[in-house]
């Protein structure tokens, strides 16, 4: 057998592998792992070369696969005023004021972080509001979950959309009596005019707003920076231990950064970019996803895929309801594709072999994602499809086994659920009512034996895994007439590894720690089987390795 290049031993190893779930020592040769079991067997590969590392008896896992991300909106952001926590108009003046004096060349203020509820209880936020904030300059307030942005007065006037603009279905400029925008814009292609006057013009968004490129096209000066926030944000990644990541929205500009970034040597976690698949676009369009997967096909850059959003957002409710929402007659959210346009997408994605991933987060949105596959099944055939529905922060109980008979995997965020300590329970739960038992049902979905894997939709949540896994297996009952949906340490760290491998056809290359498997691995600096749940956020990666090449480091 040949020499290790990386040699990691006095660990306690998860392997993920049911034949052989633990071990002591593993070792890498290029970007393989050729040995895996006890430290005296494993010490035999070292060479003069060979790389040590000492686990000190911490937990080893292998590379964590980010099932749900937004790489370039969240690289950007890193550089953006963060208001996560801050509470009232007086804290929010402070922080962006303070900000703005720094920048003083920015043609617009961005505070990412908000919630609906920042300023007041009742959760409306007007121009008025953001005037007073920040009166003489471009303002723009944008909610965490990225479906709802507040612009005040100048910015409206800067985007040209004090007035309104046509938007397709789905998106909204709120206006007011006076026939002004209100300043609350719903949904992407509300907000892609206020966030086109950023320093970065908006392209980090276009993977989620148009699924296009840059118009006109990104300058040289304008790609370096794009790289450059992408370079950020994959160290950031790394740092936490992170190996893969399945982006969620996707164009041919940011594979071709990242492509760019790979022949750099700075491609340092291996990631998948769909075709995003929009509401506007005739569905022959997601014939350029078989042509995305043939340019980018290998193990670090791929594709593959089709991202489509059915419907919005609980807080907003633009999500997709089966009935109305309580205290609101009439409004059960929006639908971005009826059934007839969803099923003709659906067969014609899942005739060329391509997976689909679809945002659904009302009842009536899973459901109607849910006949869109079987329709693609009947049309096509039966296959090992794969197809995905991401998020299901609401399903009817009637679609709950429907998930196993047609092969789908539920992508899910437990960061972000209903009962996980620090997330707001309003205005999601007053607007979910009496749907609550079937709400971030993340223990039933398991029961009921759907595929399932963890993710973070970062930055709509803190990417940190270890966040993500402590907020899985701690969360309250919603209601007392919710069932539990804690989940247990070995399903959690499967979630976020072999799972996450399984939901991209990957279990046979990576997610578990076997010999033959690429080398992506993760070296803890504590025990997660001996530390409390509710601890599990202080535990941080001492190093992580991707493709065989130590990517993180702690100092």
């Amino acid at each position: 057998m040949q020499a290790a290049d990386i040699i990691v031993t006095n660990a306690r190893i998860l392997t993920m592998d049911k034949i052989s779930p633990r071990a002591e020592a593993l070792a890498i040769s290029g970007n393989r792992l050729i040995a895996v079991g006890k430290k005296e067997d494993v010490a035999g590969l070292k060479a003069k070369h060979t790389r040590i590392i000492d686990a000190q008896g911490k937990t080893v896992l292998p590379g964590i696969i980010e099932s749900h991300v937004h790489i370039f909106p969240g690289s950007v952001e890193l550089d953006s005023l963060m208001v996560t926590g801050v509470e009232g108009i007086e804290a929010l003046t402070r922080a962006v004021r303070s900000y703005a004096a720094q920048r003083p060349d920015d043609r617009i203020i961005v505070a990412n972080g908000a919630n609906y509820m920042t300023i007041r209880p009742s959760g409306v936020i007007t121009r008025h509001d953001l005037d007073q904030v920040l009166p003489d300059r471009p303002f723009i307030l944008c909610c965490f979950d990225h479906h709802t942005v507040w612009a005040n007065t100048a910015a409206l006037k800067a985007a040209d959309i004090l007035h309104g603009r046509n938007l397709p279905p789905g998106n909204e400029i709120v206006m007011g009596p006076d026939g002004l925008a209100m300043g609350e814009l719903k949904e992407f292609a509300a907000y892609g005019p206020v966030f086109a006057l950023t320093p970065t013009q908006g392209r980090e968004s276009l993977g989620l707003t148009t699924g296009e490129g840059p118009v006109p096209p990104a300058s040289d000066a304008d790609r370096r920076a794009d790289k450059a926030a992408l370079k950020r944000g994959l160290a950031y990644c790394a740092s936490l231990g992170i190996t893969s990541i399945h982006n969620m929205d996707g164009n041919f500009y940011q594979l071709e950064l990242l492509d760019a970034l790979r022949r750099d040597g700075d491609l340092i976690c291996r990631v998948q970019v769909p075709w995003h698949q929009k509401n506007n676009f005739a569905p022959e369009r997601v014939d350029e996803a078989v042509e995305m997967r043939a340019r980018y096909n290998d193990d670090m850059l791929y594709s593959g895929r089709v991202k489509i959003f059915m419907d919005g957002v609980i807080e907003s409710m633009t999500a997709l309801m089966l009935d109305d929402y309580p205290g609101h007659p009439g409004e059960r959210g929006f639908a971005l594709f009826t059934a007839e346009e969803f099923n003709a997408v659906a067969a014609r994605a899942d005739k060329h072999g391509l997976q689909i991933g679809v945002h659904a987060i009302g009842d009536a949105a899973v459901r109607r994602t849910l006949d869109g596959y079987a329709y693609a099944r009947k049309v096509n055939g039966t296959r090992d499809a794969r197809h995905r529905i991401e998020h299901i922060e609401v399903i009817d109980p009637a679609d709950i086994p429907r998930l196993k008979e047609l092969g789908v995997v539920a992508s899910l965020q437990p960061i972000v659920g209903l009962g996980v300590p620090g997330v707001a329970l309003e205005p999601c739960r007053e607007r979910i009512g009496a749907k609550l038992p079937y709400s971030y049902a993340w223990q039933t979905l398991r029961a009921a034996g759907a595929h399932m894997s963890f993710s973070s939709d970062w930055p709509v949540s803190p990417l940190d895994p270890l966040q993500g896994m402590q907020s899985a297996m701690t969360q309250s009952p919603i209601a007392a007439n919710c069932p539990p949906q804690r989940q247990s340490l070995m399903d959690t760290l499967a979630a976020f590894t072999s799972d996450g491998a399984y939901t991209e056809f990957a279990e046979a290359k990576k997610g578990r720690l076997v010999p033959g498997l690429l080398a992506d691995v993760v070296v803890y600096d504590g025990d997660l089987e001996a530390t409390p749940a509710e601890e599990l956020a202080q535990i941080k990666p001492a190093v992580t390795i991707c493709d065989g090449r130590v990517t993180f480091e702690a100092a």
